[in-house]
């Protein structure tokens, strides 16, 4: 059964308004029930089984491609169906990258709330232009040879479910510290808006995207009064065609006297990723 374009794209800015329709977004036809599942891992196995094939929705552009699951116990390892696929992938991505992104799995009338990294890797059987293959987490996967979900993934399947803001509202500012690592490792614009003063512009988030952090500890944790908490923070950071430094940054948090949320001065970090 094919929708016609008009009603699949009424379809897409329902379910996505931020997202500009663009080439090559959802190959086939979504539910009917915008409902998006935040399934378990043990689930989404049964549900999508070795040789299944579905699509996949890129939450941050809107872009879908269509997907062969080929292995994977702990999360599924797939692969891009053909070499469209591949490309459309590829567009979302820029360069393969591991870099955790948002997803949402179609698939026999359901939506799942996933993530998915950029890089392929391992072992590939289709002739789709694609080397090996790349990997998909939901809720409770854990990576190879680990008993615990990658952090990461698991921010960016509660971002696909709609959880990340009750999420966020629940962590500390230690806490938050974690995510805001994550973000950056990450250039999640969107989830580093959330920990960031509403001010900070385009151009500084964008700045960050020259860094990854390697290693970071809270070194303490010190509540100065209600509304402010001081975290600094030891790290280890690679800079772009700089190399790794390793230095204390100071990171101050303050509570948004309506939201209750923390938001985090990044003055710091922005110095780092000036040099």
């Amino acid at each position: 059964m094919k929708l016609v374009l008009p009603a699949l794209f009424v379809l897409v800015v329902t379910l996505f308004p931020a997202v500009v329709l663009a080439e090559n977004t959802f190959n086939q036809l979504l539910p009917i029930n915008g409902e998006i599942k935040l399934l378990p891992w043990d689930e989404v196995d049964e549900l999508i089984p070795r040789k299944s094939i579905f699509t996949i929705v890129d939450v941050e552009s809107g872009k879908s491609f269509q997907v062969q699951r080929r292995a994977g116990s702990q999360h599924a390892d797939i692969q891009p169906l053909t070499n469209k696929d591949t490309e459309v992938l590829k567009t979302i991505y820029r360069e393969w990258s591991w870099k955790r992104r948002a997803a949402i799995v179609v698939d026999d009338g359901k939506m799942i709330a996933a993530s998915m990294n950029g890089m392929p890797h391992g072992a590939g059987a289709l002739d789709n232009g694609f080397n090996g293959h790349f990997c998909l987490h939901f809720l409770k996967s854990t990576t190879h040879g680990s008993s615990a979900p990658d952090p990461a993934h698991h921010l960016m399947v509660l971002k696909s479910a709609g959880k990340l803001d009750d999420y966020l509202s629940k962590q500390s500012p230690a806490e938050l510290v974690n995510v805001l690592m994550l973000a950056i490792n990450n250039t999640d614009t969107t989830l580093l808006r959330k920990l960031v003063p509403h001010d900070q512009s385009d151009k500084e988030l964008l700045l960050l995207s020259r860094l990854f952090v390697t290693n970071w500890k809270v070194t303490a944790n010190k509540q100065t009064r209600y509304f402010t908490y001081k975290a600094p923070t030891k790290v280890e950071i690679y800079i772009e065609e700089n190399g790794t430094i390793s230095t204390t940054i100071n990171l101050t948090a303050r509570r948004d006297p309506i939201s209750s949320r923390w938001r985090f001065d990044i003055t710091d970090l922005l110095e780092i990723a000036n040099h």
